[in-house]
């Protein structure tokens, strides 16, 4: 694919509104570039304008093959008059493509699309299938990835190619993430007279403070630092001069590799019986409202090794990197037990942010990489 239609193709996905919702016209622009060409192509419907999409290369094995996977969607614009260019204008200044979604990750969606259009226009078979899976809501719950692999996207498959920014460094491992919600009960009284009541604030903080404890094990991975404990939203409370006998919060908590969601809630459970036995009156209720649990590749992996090889033969350096957030292989790696490596274009401090924007020779070169990759399986 020639840079300027890279550019063409990564700006209009970058036009195209898909924060929650709209992935389906993505898959429309993106199923485009692939008409009349020899792909088999299977939409999934998760409701009115959200799709996900498999688009299948044959290749000469067809009993094996490479899923590169991607989502579509993007987080919401809540900023965005701040914005120094329209965030979904799609503008490139000469080097950079700026928007919503073009790092988070549109941009790893196109190199995608490029890797197989490079074998498709040259009538070049790749040694195996090659299964471009475009996911929906990655975001938020993950139902796109949860489909496809539940209707079998993944099987047959020798690896995967999680297609999130790392700035074309092998990301071998990321973090898991459990999202807690904590509702306190106590009893109210006079602000003058906090000893006649059980303040539910004190105790949500208590319970944050006492689980983060809890959690610390002193563990520093390499790549991943050391599991997170954060107080992210807390509320309770109705006037100043008043003890408050009800308070909320949730807690995002972020593991490393070995330590499992059950085993973190049962920790929980421990913080909770022992801040009960300590505050007579005080009482807890815990909900979970995410859980991703932590990957790790193996990097010594045949795979792994292929991977190496494979950005040496484009000049890029590599370097083991590890993911502090989650990804759609969070959804799928545990159950298939697939290799994989998380690798795409685009810097992911930008992930999210004022101002998002990707080097175009990056993605060219993701595109490079992948096909590179491919190749050699």
């Amino acid at each position: 694919m020639e840079m300027q239609e890279l550019k063409t193709l990564l700006s209009e996905l970058v036009q195209i509104r898909s924060d929650g919702q709209n992935e389906a016209a993505v898959c429309d622009r993106i199923e485009a570039c692939f008409t009349g060409l020899p792909v088999e192509v299977r939409r999934y419907s998760h409701g009115p304008g959200r799709d996900s999409m498999v688009i299948t290369l044959p290749g000469r094995d067809r009993s094996r093959a490479l899923c590169l996977v991607g989502h579509l969607d993007t987080v919401p614009v809540p900023d965005a008059p701040l914005w120094q260019r329209d965030p979904f204008g799609g503008a490139f200044d000469g080097a950079y493509l700026h928007g919503r979604g073009a790092v988070d990750m549109k941009g790893g969606a196109a190199a995608m699309v490029a890797a197989a259009l490079a074998f498709l226009r040259e009538g070049v078979l790749p040694p195996l299938d090659l299964r471009l899976c475009f996911t929906a809501d990655e975001e938020t719950s993950g139902m796109g990835v949860c489909l496809l692999r539940d209707e079998g996207a993944f099987a047959g498959a020798v690896a995967a190619v999680i297609c999130e920014p790392t700035g074309l460094r092998p990301g071998s491992c990321e973090k898991g993430c459990l999202w807690l919600e904590v509702e306190a009960l106590g009893l109210s009284s006079h602000g003058s007279r906090p000893e006649l009541g059980v303040n539910a604030i004190d105790g949500v903080t208590a319970f944050a403070a006492g689980l983060r404890a809890a959690l610390d094990s002193g563990e520093t991975h390499p790549l991943l630092g050391r599991t997170t404990v954060s107080l992210t939203t807390l509320s309770g409370g109705v006037k100043t001069n008043v003890i408050p006998d009800t308070a909320s919060a949730t807690l995002d908590i972020r593991t490393l590799p070995g330590l499992k969601s059950d085993d973190v809630l049962a920790r929980a459970d421990q913080v909770v019986r022992a801040l009960e036995a300590q505050r007579p009156g005080l009482k807890f209720s815990l909900r979970v409202q995410n859980d991703r649990p932590s990957v790790a590749a193996d990097p010594d992996s045949p795979f792994a090794l292929a991977v190496g090889e494979a950005l040496a033969a484009c000049g890029l350096p590599g370097g083991e990197k590890g993911l502090y957030f989650y990804t759609d292989a969070s959804q799928f790696i545990p159950q298939t037990g697939l290799s994989f490596v998380i690798l795409g274009p685009g810097d992911d401090a930008l992930c999210h942010k004022r101002d998002e924007r990707i080097p175009l020779e990056e993605v060219a070169a993701a595109a490079d990489c992948y096909r590179a990759l491919i190749a050699s399986l």
